[in-house]
């Protein structure tokens, strides 16, 4: 943005606009709901915008960022590596939810159709994308996003704009964030597969018990109807687990935060 346009929003303090706009833009990348591929990248643009100019009247005088490019690009990079990593805090075990169903979807066989018909890939709405937006709503419901939001105003408090250190901390905190999807996904997803792990250890003794009786074409209709019955029935036992995550965000994203303060 050029200076007019800046004093025209009555931002006065060029390097702290840029400065925050990297932070907030790292925070859009990961943040949920705002990073969904189908969103138009300008209206998420506009937010993120939009979200700057909110946050500038709180933030701090910066010193003016550096002429030396390698510098600048290193305040830039930890700027929205912290962005980043507060994102993340709260969109891992919502990505882990969501691939817990795509595992159960495959388990269950309702994956085959798009790996063996002619269906485009997206075209049809899975079990992981069900689970998905159950989780998002159970998110948005218990306010997990203003959480976020709450989090990112605060970091410019804690972490003043340009002080992000790019350092071994805030790459090992982002790097626990993105293992937590796995985590989250096996507990997400653990009571279908056991379910589903024992219906195809009982069709293969009764295979083998009873050999005229075409396991294969039972297996199908079986494993699809416990797959379901199973997650509906640990649909319950999924929001305590979200309502557990949200009310943690709190706690996870000060240790975020706190991992990109500069040293005393």
């Amino acid at each position: 943005m050029t200076p007019q346009l800046l004093q025209l929003f009555g931002i006065g303090d060029g390097p702290a606009f840029v400065l925050v706009s990297a932070r907030v833009a790292g925070f859009f990348l990961a943040v949920p709901l705002w990073s969904t591929i189908g969103l138009p990248k300008s209206i998420r643009s506009a937010a993120a915008v939009l979200l700057t100019v909110i946050l500038i009247p709180a933030v701090t005088p910066v010193a003016p960022i550096p002429d030396d490019m390698v510098a600048m690009s290193l305040i830039l990079a930890g700027e929205t590596l912290m962005g980043l990593a507060i994102g993340l805090t709260g969109a891992m075990f919502l990505h882990g939810i969501t691939v817990a169903g795509e595992v159960a979807s495959l388990q269950m066989g309702l994956s085959l159709g798009q790996a063996i018909g002619a269906v485009p890939e997206g075209s049809t709405v899975g079990v992981g994308q069900l689970k998905g937006y159950f989780a998002s709503l159970i998110y948005l419901s218990l306010g997990g996003h203003l959480t976020l939001y709450s989090a990112l105003a605060a970091s410019f408090t804690a972490v003043p704009p340009g002080k992000a250190v790019l350092g071994i901390d805030g790459a090992r905190m982002v790097a626990e964030l993105a293992g937590t999807v796995f985590s989250s996904g096996v507990r997400a997803a653990a009571p279908i597969m056991v379910a589903l792990l024992l219906a195809n250890v009982a069709l293969a003794i009764l295979g083998k018990a009873v050999p005229q009786l075409n396991v294969m074409m039972m297996a199908f209709p079986v494993t699809i109807s416990l797959g379901l019955i199973a997650f509906g029935a640990t649909l319950p036992f999924l929001a305590a687990y979200i309502g557990g995550q949200v009310d943690a965000l709190p706690e996870l994203l000060g240790r975020t935060i706190s991992a990109f303060q500069p040293a005393q």
